[in-house]
């Protein structure tokens, strides 16, 4: 099993103890223009705040043992956690791609 795979699986038992409605749970995964890999966790809204935690100290538990066992196989990640509405609102690690590309094309040169 590859790093970017056995990280998925780690987040996805992480997740899945702390929600109440795992069959709303997703984990999609994708990386960014810099090579990051970007996990977005897509939760019912009753869950959100199971895994955000009081001031957001659950997710930021997460994030450190994600980033601690990416460091080990040389990645780095970057974690969203939201409801499915509010996620469906953000770009994809390829749209986001895309869109920099576009703008990179776009840009005056000198």
């Amino acid at each position: 099993m590859d790093a970017p795979e056995a990280l998925r699986e780690f987040l996805a038992y992480i997740v899945a103890n702390l929600i109440d409605h795992p069959q709303q749970a997703s984990i999609a995964s994708g990386r960014n223009a810099e090579g990051t890999l970007v996990y977005r966790v897509q939760l019912a809204p009753e869950d959100v705040r199971h895994v955000i935690g009081r001031n957001g100290l659950t997710v930021s538990s997460i994030r450190s043992l994600m980033n601690t066992a990416a460091q080990k196989h040389g990645l780095r990640i970057s974690l969203r956690v939201g409801g499915a509405h509010e996620l469906a609102q953000e770009e994809t690690p390829e749209q986001e791609q895309a869109r920099e590309a576009i703008a990179a094309d776009q840009a005056p040169t000198a």
